[in-house]
């Protein structure tokens, strides 16, 4: 038909195809028909047949965005090349409602006479088949225009070969429809080829046209399967080299499934990244724009269902049966499997799931909001009903942000309480704030804040304050649990509160029975001892909670704990008190509810002075922390880890657990909790000679409340060790004495919270007052609280204010409590000690040997000061002669080369000297190499071990009668804390 004739049925503007568009010939050898060559070569072979007179039909089946349309257009290419007249036309589901649609398509491409071309629009006006039709149904196409069509169509034969294409036949209007069946009927000794392409479904209905077409003995069909992994990599080759082929081919093959469209989207992807990385190291294709678009472009090309059941598979997940899709979506279970079928043939899924998360994610984002919401709070419905897990539950009623009922409420608690058991902390936050904002009920509302704080605690501390407000509002109506109000009185004291939380607590137990106020006096007791002046003792709460000692039951771990501590802290280091620790921290589960209890039992240990059981059972908490990445959980268990290494005689490591948990938490975070791992590191720093760091900790600014709990005490003691160890007696014992003002004023006099008598007995001693500092080590030992690292500092302390007959006595027994406790630091002192004592003594063998036990142990805890002093000692009296030859070179060294050795010898690693001389590595090395030459040595490892890295201090001529050695213990730092 000419172009100025007009066309059959002019809808051009409702038209949602056009015709497809053709390769140029430059650009047809670029079309890509991968594994398709069987199905070109058949239907070559139908149009030579058709060329001879012998017309055929072929229909090209397959799945969504399979290749169909693309080996229609090109084979059309190659058959208008050898000279036919092609025609096509695509179906849309739009334009079903245009009679004679698919029909016009194909004429407006053909060349008609005007006598034609206006014949046939006559005829199809006259018959009323120009206008759409209407919504009651289809009526049957007129018989003459019918046979005046199918006749035009014929009539193109008549000098070349005609090839018709129709596109998606399974949308064509019935109109057009009937024209095709007229034509194939009359066909058969024309030379004539009708290709039609259709989706394959799983279930095929079977249609008039279908039967029609399909008993016809010149009828073929042609399947389309997906590309095989080898037809990927065969589709690839044409863009990229063979080594990103075989690196992309199996990666693009499973997340396309073979689909043509999605590969081909996926290449666009790939190369469109901004910053591909190279093939070799890539473990996963590109997903972008274009695999997102191509996989809605999949789903739009069918029936609405195909995309409602889409939807509904990406919202449930693996949990997409076809009877849960039926039910949520309101349809049969037979429909939603036929549909998911079709998914699956599309190679969009793969057992019941979405092949690849970028197309599941793509349906999800396209999901209008509102419609996914009431989608998710349905399933959620369903999913509850079903007995699927509250987790699974909770993440649709998360996604739909609302919980309407009460069953919602619960199964989002639950799943809160899950997630804190596997340390997800922010999906049991989520739950949590839906549940408590849906929540009718005052006390299951008070439940679901006292849960929330508890999961914002463990990672954020200071979120978990802006719960307290909730908490004391559900108190006041009396809905919050014993043990939710002590968590409330734990989240006071951490935010300063402590006259809020001592009123709480007095509040509770006034209002409970006396029979049933065990839990809440244990906490007062232990009150009394971290918070003194806020909690102060009296007739209901005093040392008469824990009795003789006995404990509450195994089943009750958290007042067992309690007991134990309270039992060590009041009446000193029961064995019962420590046995029950043990097991408690062998068989507890760490939790949120747990923690409290777990760190109670470490405390119990650390104030019983068994420092070695301790170390092994809270490396074995840290390490769970750690692995599950709890913030509060580390910081407050490396607190207690550094404070536990510093009393087994390892400054290095007590440095090193203290800093990490001082880097957890900013200083606000902190609160008056600051005071501990301040007070460890300001301990190890003093004992391992690093002075610069000790003195920049002091600077550390710290609340003023800390002075009011018993953080206040061990942080006077650590800086009065500080001043000591700098030569500052009088600071020294003013800190001390400070500190023992408190502990005695608050009647927490404890020496293993802080054995402040031993301070003020090191300053006397250095004073010449041995009649004093003899009395406050013996008022030491007296206390119930002293175990066998206290009493063995106190003893050799002691030693060195007795006549020179008692001391090797009291030193060997100091040594042998020293052992037990497993303090290397105060071991190595009190060797030395007893070095010099039996030297005194006249027996050198045993005073020989034991300095270099001492020596070796000094250097083994990194302890500066006191290895340089002990190697001064052993010199001065000849007993490391070698050492003095060692040293012969050291006068040539310069200051900086002196100190970088000394620490090198004492086995710190290059790092480490970097930061506590304040260089770097670099220059760390360069003054090594320099002091190597120097001395005439190898490695580090020759260095002589008495290097100084201070000036030795000069000993006061009051203190020569009693020995270099015994003057040493007067100035060098303890290490307990």
């Amino acid at each position: 038909m000419e172009r100025d004739a007009g066309t059959l049925i002019d809808h051009s503007e409702s038209r949602r195809h056009a015709a497809p568009i053709r390769a140029t010939p430059g650009e047809r050898a670029n079309i890509d028909v991968v594994e398709r060559h069987r199905e070109i070569a058949a239907l070559r072979e139908l149009f030579a047949r058709s060329q001879r007179g012998h017309g055929q039909v072929a229909l090209l089946t397959g799945g969504v965005a399979s290749g169909k349309t693309k080996l229609l257009n090109t084979f059309a290419d190659i058959a208008s090349e050898s000279g036919a007249i092609v025609l096509t036309a695509t179906a849309s589901r739009a334009e079903q409602i245009i009679r004679l649609g698919v029909v016009d398509q194909l004429l407006q491409q053909a060349t008609l006479s005007r006598e034609v071309a206006g014949n046939l629009a006559l005829s199809i006006e006259e018959n009323g088949m120009s206008a759409p039709q209407d919504t009651d149904g289809d009526p049957p196409p007129h018989p003459q225009v019918i046979r005046e069509l199918s006749a035009t169509l014929l009539g193109l034969a008549s000098d070349r070969p005609l090839v018709l294409g129709v596109d998606d036949v399974q949308f064509a209007d019935s109109q057009s429809l009937q024209v095709l069946l007229h034509l194939q009927r009359r066909m058969r000794s024309a030379p004539v080829l009708l290709i039609l392409t259709e989706w394959s479904q799983p279930r095929p209905r079977q249609l008039p046209f279908h039967i029609e077409i399909a008993r016809l003995p010149y009828f073929s069909r042609l399947r389309l399967a997906p590309l095989s992994q080898a037809g990927v990599a065969e589709l690839l080759a044409q863009r990229f080299d063979p080594v990103t082929v075989r690196q992309l081919a199996p990666p693009y093959y499973q997340a396309s499934g073979g689909n043509p469209l999605l590969l081909h989207a996926l290449i666009e992807d790939y190369l469109s990244s901004e910053h591909p990385v190279s093939p070799e190291s890539r473990a996963a294709p590109v997903v972008g724009d274009a695999f997102a678009q191509a996989v809605l472009a999949c789903l739009q090309r069918w029936e609405l269902t195909l995309f409602q059941v889409a939807r509904g598979l990406a919202l449930l997940g693996e949990h997409g049966s076809p009877h849960r899709l039926g039910r949520l979506l309101g349809m049969t279970a037979d429909s939603a499997a036929q549909v998911l079928d079709v998914l699956t043939m599309a190679g969009l899924v793969e057992n019941g799931g979405f092949r690849h998360p970028g197309a599941r994610a793509a349906v999800l984002r396209d999901f209008p909001p509102d419609e996914r919401s009431a989608l998710h709070a349905h399933a959620a419905e369903l999913l509850n009903q079903d007995g699927e897990s509250a987790t699974t539950v909770a993440g649709h009623l998360i996604a739909a942000n609302r919980a309407d009922g009460r069953w919602a409420v619960t199964v989002l608690r639950e799943a809160a309480e899950l997630a804190l058991e596997h340390d997800e902390e922010m999906l049991a936050a989520a739950c949590l704030e839906l549940a408590q904002r849906e929540c009718a009920d005052e006390r299951d509302r008070a439940m679901l804040t006292e849960l929330l704080a508890r999961a914002e605690w463990r990672s954020r501390p200071a979120t978990a304050g802006h719960r307290i407000n909730g908490l004391k509002k559900a108190l006041r109506d009396g809905y919050l649990s014993d043990t939710g109000s002590l968590t409330l009185v734990k989240y006071l004291l951490w935010h300063g509160k402590a006259d809020e939380a001592a009123a709480t607590l007095r509040s509770l137990l006034r209002r409970q029975d006396p029979g049933e106020r065990g839990e809440l006096q244990l906490a007062y007791l232990l009150l009394t001892f971290s918070h003194p002046p806020h909690f102060p003792r009296h007739s209901d709460v005093g040392f008469d909670v824990v009795g003789d000692g006995a404990l509450p039951p195994a089943e009750a771990p958290g007042r067992r704990a309690a007991a134990a501590l309270g039992a060590v802290l009041t009446r000193g280091p029961l064995d019962t008190a420590v046995d029950a620790a043990e097991h408690i921290l062998q068989t507890c589960a760490m939790t949120d509810r747990s923690l409290d209890t777990l760190l109670h039992a470490l405390l119990t240990l650390v104030y019983a002075e068994r420092s070695d059981r301790a170390a092994v059972l809270c490396d074995s908490l840290l390490a769970e922390a750690d692995h599950r990445r709890a913030t509060a959980w580390r910081t407050q268990l490396r607190t207690v880890r550094s404070d536990i290494a510093m009393r087994l005689g390892d400054p290095l490591l007590a440095a090193e657990h203290a800093r990490a948990a001082l880097d957890q938490l900013s200083a606000k975070e902190w609160g008056a909790g600051i005071g501990t791992p301040l007070s460890t590191l300001l301990l190890a720093t003093t004992a391992m000679g690093d002075f610069a760091e000790a003195a920049s900790l002091l600077k550390h600014p710290v609340p003023s409340d800390m002075f009011t709990t018993w953080f206040g005490p061990p942080y006077l003691y650590a800086r009065g060790q500080y001043f000591l160890a700098t030569g500052r007696p009088t600071a020294a014992l003013n800190d001390f004495r400070q500190c023992g003002a408190l502990m005695t004023e608050w009647n927490i006099d404890h020496p293993a919270i802080a054995p402040w008598r031993s301070g003020v007995a090191q300053v006397q001693l250095l004073l010449g007052r041995a009649g004093q500092s003899r009395q406050s080590l013996v008022d030491q030992m007296a206390l119930p609280g002293a175990g066998a690292r206290t009493r063995g500092v106190s003893l050799r302390l002691l030693a060195a204010s007795s006549p020179p007959a008692l001391r090797t006595h009291q030193l060997e027994e100091s040594t042998k409590l020293l052992l037990e406790s497993g303090d290397q630091l105060e071991l190595a002192a009190t060797l030395g000690a007893l070095a010099e004592a039996s030297r005194a003594d006249g027996d050198q063998a045993k005073a020989r040997e034991t300095l270099e036990r001492a020596v070796e142990l000094a250097r083994g805890c990194h302890a500066t000061a006191l290895h340089q002093q002990l190697v001064s000692s052993g010199e001065a009296s000849g007993e490391h002669g070698g050492a003095s030859r060692e040293t012969d070179g050291v006068a040539s060294l310069t200051k900086a080369e002196r100190r970088v050795a000394a620490l090198a010898g004492l086995g710190h690693t290059n790092r480490t000297i970097s930061r506590k001389l304040g260089i770097t590595v670099s220059t760390v090395e360069q003054h090594l190499t320099r002091v190597y030459r120097k001395l005439n040595v190898r490695s580090r490892a020759e260095l002589p071990s008495g290097l100084p890295l201070h000036p030795v201090p000069t000993i006061a001529a009051s203190d020569r009668e009693e020995g270099p050695i015994t003057a040493l213990h007067r100035r060098a730092p303890a290490a307990q804390c």
